[in-house]
Formats: C-alpha cells, structure tokens, sequence
C-alpha cells in the first residue's frame, strides 16, 4: 500500500513538473500580441474549450485544460470567468480521471480567483483521492506565500 502511493505521489509531483514545464515554455514565447482577430474570437475558443470538457475522451479534456492554462499566460489581462465554474465541476468531480483533476486544479490555481481558491481548499480538505488532496495542499501553500 504505501509502495502504491508513493507511486502516485511521484506520478503528481511528473504531473506537476510537467505542467509547470509548459507553463514556463509558455511564458518565454516571444511577447504576444493580440490581434483583433484574436480578441474577436476569443469568446469563441472559450465555448469549444468549455465544450471540450464534456468529451468522453480524457485525453481531449486535458488538451482542453492545458489550452486554457495556455490561454492564462498568453493573454493575463483576460480575466475568463468561464472557465472557472466548468474547472470547478472538473476538480471536485470524484469519478473524473486523476489527471484531468490535476490539470483542473492547476488551471484554477492559475485563475487567481477566491472561488477557485476556495474549491482548491474544500478539494484539500475532502477529497478522497490522495493525489488531489496533496496537490491542492501544495497549490494552496504556494498561493500563500506569494
């Protein structure tokens, strides 16, 4: 038992360093700059990124999310309320695959918002998936030291 999690634990910490990778990768792009086509559509690739949840394959719904951190970090001026309800239901949904949750923590987290930071901290508290309840312990610690 406790060799099985530490196996998860290692697969969230890869995860994690994984995502925070991207992320990193994300923000050295060269300066962005938003286009009117861009801002034109953005509600648009709001709606197939929130739609894009509701596929059945977990490998979509983590492209999805990742998209969506991306999104943050490219245009940190957009505050994408929308998301936030669709990546709460995400996280906090039990039967939803672990890495899916994990990349739905993430993004939250990434959000800065108070209710986003408060369905990090009710998933810290009672999640039933080890892995959750950890990462969202870690996110909640990094929020409060910065």
């Amino acid at each position: 038992m406790i060799r099985f999690l530490l196996v998860i634990s290692l697969v969230t910490i890869s995860l994690a360093i994984t995502a925070d990778a991207q992320t990193v990768r994300a923000m050295t792009r060269s300066n962005i700059q938003s286009t009117r086509f861009q801002k034109q559509h953005m509600p648009q690739t709001e709606e197939m990124l929130i739609n894009g949840l509701k596929n059945s394959d977990p490998a979509v719904r983590c492209t999805d999310i990742q998209n969506m951190r991306d999104l943050e970090f490219a245009y940190p001026e957009e505050p994408f309320i929308d998301f936030l309800s669709p990546l709460m239901e995400t996280l906090k949904n039990e039967k939803e695959v672990t890495q899916v949750r994990i990349l739905s923590a993430i993004a939250l987290d990434g959000l800065h918002s108070d209710s986003g930071d408060r369905a990090i901290e009710d998933m810290s508290k009672t999640s039933s998936n080890q892995s959750i309840k950890e990462l969202c312990i870690a996110l909640l610690v990094k929020s409060q030291t910065q």
